[in-house]
């Protein structure tokens, strides 16, 4: 069956819209790994800055769907998961310099080929996704170790899984039929709303707090809430700023975020364990000060994100990718050019893209390409271990009979 553009899911157009579509079949990766990476290192010799407000502009990924019977997919009879929150037991244990060994395998979905993958824990044992059944609705799906679970899909429309926990619980949003946003929280056999009316969670920790933004999309204010059962509680927001947007939480409770002023662009923020909050500050793009700061996740006291730097006249952007070290106040740009997602390990390896959508980890100096699935050479990496051995991500491919051949795929390593 041929797909148009009338079959492509939300997310599908995403993808396109936040990268350039090459005109002929994507060839090798034209990229020299080790030595874009000498040369990264020689540009940021004695390079960390501190201080600056960054604003930000975050895209919002949008994504279509609707929920069906999980049963539908034949998952594994497999007990559900213990799902009472408990304090992180997932430490960094010492790693090897760089992943060895990697091996990648196609996620189960039953008779159903298009699915994608949104996040996992820092276990590496349990992995959120979508899958996409032909001319049906888009619902919600959690594997635990590889393995499909019977667990219910999110109610409403456009449902999606934005983070889990070592314990198996995940956090996510949907739409009513009136279009609002509402916050979910999958415990095992059930999957319940989160309190507080108009909402949308994006993160939960070990410790079972959850980070999202009550109130309408881009006009909301960041909470958190303490259990899956709690009230929330809203985020400080800094003078002169309405709106503001709560993203990821580390595993102490620090949440990363985005705040804005009236008719302006998002700037990242810091909401930390001890109660005190501040802007992020923006880095140096190539000696020159970036226009924003796109925080995108954290851990270990890291948040990982994309500099964007605008020229002069507005015309042309370009964009850099840093991590930044909140104790420390500095930012370190990573050596090549990656995507628009960027992951970290507690164990400070990095999970990403290249330019041309090639899976990737880079630990220290060093930079591993994961494998292909199938000969696809298009991907979307969206899940990391604590330990950096267990990684997810899907394909975006363009195949004779999909727009975008959406499989979704975990990388195993050494």
């Amino acid at each position: 069956m041929n797909l148009g553009e009338n079959d492509m899911s939300e997310d599908d157009r995403t993808v396109r819209i936040l990268r350039t579509i090459p005109d002929e079949p994507p060839a090798p990766s034209r990229i020299d790994i080790p030595r874009t990476m000498d040369e990264g290192r020689r540009r940021r010799r004695a390079r960390r800055w501190s201080g600056g407000v960054a604003l930000a502009a975050v895209t919002a990924v949008a994504a279509g769907g609707g929920t069906v019977a999980v049963a539908a997919l034949r998952p594994s009879s497999e007990p559900a998961p213990v799902v009472s929150p408990s304090p992180s037991t997932v430490a960094a244990a010492p790693a090897p310099a760089v992943p060895r060994d990697c091996t990648v395998k196609l996620l189960p979905t039953g008779d159903i080929k298009k699915a994608t993958v949104s996040s996992g824990d820092p276990s590496g044992h349990y992995l959120t996704g979508r899958v996409y059944p032909p001319k049906l609705e888009v619902y919600t799906v959690i594997w635990k170790d590889g393995v499909l679970q019977n667990r219910p899909s999110m109610p409403g429309d456009d449902g999606a899984w934005g983070d889990i926990n070592s314990s198996g619980v995940a956090v996510g949003y949907s739409f009513t039929k009136g279009e609002e946003q509402r916050a979910y929280v999958s415990t095992g056999s059930t999957v319940t709303p989160l309190r507080g009316g108009r909402a949308t969670a994006n993160a939960i920790n070990d410790a079972g707090t959850i980070a999202g933004t009550l109130g309408d999309p881009y006009e909301g204010t960041p909470a958190t809430w303490a259990a899956p059962g709690a009230n929330p509680v809203r985020l400080r927001l800094p003078s002169g700023f309405r709106t503001g947007e709560a993203k990821a939480i580390d595993e102490d409770g620090t949440v990363i975020g985005t705040v804005a002023k009236r008719n302006t662009e998002s700037t990242g923020y810091l909401w930390l364990p001890n109660g005190k909050a501040r802007l992020m500050p923006l880095p140096e793009v190539e000696g020159v000060k970036a226009t924003y700061f796109w925080p995108e996740s954290v851990s270990s006291g890291w948040v990982y994100g994309r500099a964007v730097r605008d020229s002069p006249d507005g015309g042309s952007r370009t964009f850099a990718t840093y991590r930044y070290n909140i104790a420390a106040n500095e930012y370190e740009e990573l050596d090549i050019p990656l995507g628009p997602l960027t992951l970290g390990a507690a164990n400070g390896w990095v999970l990403a893209t290249t330019g041309h959508f090639e899976p990737i980890i880079i630990a220290g100096e060093k930079a591993v390409p994961l494998p292909f699935y199938n000969k696809m050479k298009e991907y979307v990496t969206s899940a990391f271990s604590a330990d950096g051995k267990v990684a997810a991500g899907y394909t975006t491919d363009t195949t004779a009979s999909d727009p975008v051949a959406n499989r979704p795929l975990m990388w195993t390593c050494r």
